[in-house]
């Protein structure tokens, strides 16, 4: 009744002719045009918090090769329901280093097929379900405590305010059916070049080429539109929503640039072979959707079949494009190689190199050891810089850089285990006691480093983005408390490792030193917690994320001793002394 209400509302029949309210149709429009865009918003927020890590772990995982990546990709998509989205988290992936724009590549192909999986499900008439699907999904959120079924009910709500936002859009424009200028105007888009452009541009500007499909299909339910000119503007939004991976960009690698200027090059390629064979196109979806005009009813085929056809018809574009185009991929990073030229500081790839690593020294254990302290020289200044930017997403946790950081933290595993093969190769040989000493002592250091590293991964990286998602922030003064202790504990650990490759035990014995300085910081902070402590729920989640923060630091400190005593159980074995021992304990 309401949906008939506002499209009576919207037109008004004299004597003369039609008059549109105009007012009331561009509200009803731009109005259901911001319901839709909403409803996405929402349905991939929960899609996101309920499938999420797994997603992610596909995209990092399956992209072993270019079928692989093609299916990952269309996959991921397919779930989430944005290429977008998709092709973001590809450019923040290949931007971290765990991908190659050659793995990338496969992957934003197959998310242009995944993304066609929307437009069939808005196709189907399924609007008389939308304020069913608004209320269940709001009830859940309302009355829901766990996070994964509050995001539950994001995803009902968010796909009825999609249906219902198409809905409105559709009341909207049917006074226009019998508007004889719009009418001209659409029959201009009979011409393929102004639906691929009014496509591309209206897609760039709201970011979503699957609003841009969902109009389209709005619009072709309305009799406003044939089947060509639904594909013409279906295919224009295809160029459109590369702008978005374009923009990805900004700030990032040149590897993550390239991966995007594949996707502009694969989706404009695919449009301009495509249009001279849209008529063959067209015929091939009707066939498909088993739909067959006669000319006494086109008008009525049209609203009722076109939809169908052309959520058919995009399908196919896609499909058969990643199906040719997918073998081309060298021929892409090619282009986007004289494009964008691989610089010399770029050729080692997205994994660290390891310097000082030389396998002839594996002969001789003594000199390969040496190697290895080389090795953790060189590797302490990106993990030195991890643990810098880590901890800054305690002031300002950014999910962006979080997935950045994510990623940095597998590459500085990768490393670890490239310095650990190398020295588990070179205790193969026989050794003197006094390598077999050095040699446990670091393969201690080595499992301490990852200790760390999993340290900072469960107690600052995971909490940051648990704060992102409930919204949450430290207080003013536990962030400067943090960063205070953050300072000591950083120094810890450089000290820690430069006591073991340059043999430092002032280095060691500084480490050690802190440990009053670092114990009563973590008094403040509880007394802090305690002072400010309120027994409602949100105080309750802040305390835990704080104390979890620190908690963290205080292991990273713990680690950081446990690497220097290697070294000062070194000098007093050699001194013979106890002095050394007591300050070790």
């Amino acid at each position: 009744m309401m949906f008939s209400d506002l499209s009576y509302s919207a037109q008004n029949l004299t004597d003369s002719g039609i008059n549109l309210d105009w007012f009331v149709m561009l509200m009803e429009l731009l109005g259901g045009l911001a319901l839709f865009l909403y409803g996405m918003e929402k349905m991939i927020k929960g899609l996101l918090v309920i499938a999420g890590d797994q997603m992610k772990s596909m995209l990092a995982k399956l992209t072993t090769n270019r079928v692989m990546g093609a299916l990952t990709g269309a996959g991921v998509t397919a779930v989430i329901q944005s290429s977008s989205v998709t092709s973001v988290l590809t450019v923040g992936f290949v931007s971290a280093g765990l991908m190659t724009a050659s793995q990338a590549a496969g992957v934003v192909m197959g998310a242009n097929l995944g993304t066609t999986v929307t437009a069939q499900i808005v196709a189907f008439k399924v609007t008389n379900f939308a304020l069913l699907l608004i209320a269940v999904g709001f009830s859940i959120q309302f009355l829901a405590k766990l996070r994964k079924k509050v995001a539950i009910g994001e995803l009902l709500m968010g796909f009825g305010l999609i249906f219902f936002g198409m809905n409105l859009m559709g009341e909207g424009m049917a006074p226009l059916r019998d508007y004889e200028p719009f009418l001209t105007l659409i029959r201009e888009l009979q011409n393929p070049f102004w639906g691929i452009f009014i496509g591309m541009v209206f897609t760039a500007l709201i970011q979503s080429s699957s609003a841009t499909i969902a109009i389209v299909i709005v619009m072709a339910s309305n009799g406003f539109l044939t089947l060509p000119a639904g594909i013409a503007l279906a295919m224009g939004a295809n160029i459109g929503t590369t702008i978005t991976a374009l923009l990805a960009t900004i700030g990032k690698s040149r590897e993550a640039l390239r991966t995007a200027l594949i996707h502009v090059q694969f989706n404009l390629l695919a449009v301009l072979i495509w249009l001279p064979f849209i008529p063959e196109l067209s015929q091939l979806s009707i066939w498909i959707s088993a739909h067959d005009y006669a000319d006494n009813e086109v008008m009525m085929l049209l609203a009722e079949n076109t939809p169908r056809e052309i959520a058919n018809a995009n399908t196919l574009f896609n499909l058969i494009s990643l199906v040719v185009f997918l073998p081309a991929i060298p021929l892409f990073l090619w282009v986007v190689n004289k494009l964008v030229p691989v610089l010399a500081e770029e050729k080692g790839g997205g994994e660290f190199k390891a310097e000082f690593l030389d396998e002839s020294l594996l002969s001789d254990p003594s000199l390969a050891m040496k190697a290895v302290k080389l090795e953790l020289e060189h590797y302490q200044k990106p993990l030195d810089l991890f643990y810098k930017r880590s901890l800054a997403q305690i002031a300002s946790p950014n999910m962006d850089k979080l997935s950045r950081e994510d990623l940095m933290i597998r590459r500085l595993r990768a490393y670890q285990e490239k310095i650990l093969s190398y020295l588990g190769r070179a205790g193969q040989v026989e050794m003197s006691a006094e390598e077999q000493h050095e040699h446990f002592k670091l393969m201690n250091v080595l499992n301490n480093l990852e200790s760390m590293l999993e340290s900072m991964q469960s107690n600052i990286l995971s909490v940051a983005h648990e704060m992102i998602e409930e919204d949450i922030k430290p207080s003013e003064t536990m962030q400067n408390l943090v960063g205070q202790l953050s300072s000591e504990v950083g120094r810890a650990m450089d000290n820690a490792l430069l006591s073991i490759y340059k043999q430092d035990s002032e280095a060691a014995l500084e480490v050690i030193a802190i440990k009053p300085t670092i114990d009563h910081l973590i008094q403040e902070a509880l007394a802090h917690q305690i002072r400010h402590f309120t027994p409602n729920e949100m105080r309750l989640k802040v305390f835990r994320y704080e104390m979890q923060f620190v908690d963290g630091l205080k292991q990273l400190h713990t680690l950081s001793k446990r690497i220097a005593r290697q070294q000062l159980s070194e000098i007093s074995k050699e001194s013979g002394s106890d002095s050394s021992s007591k300050v070790i304990s």
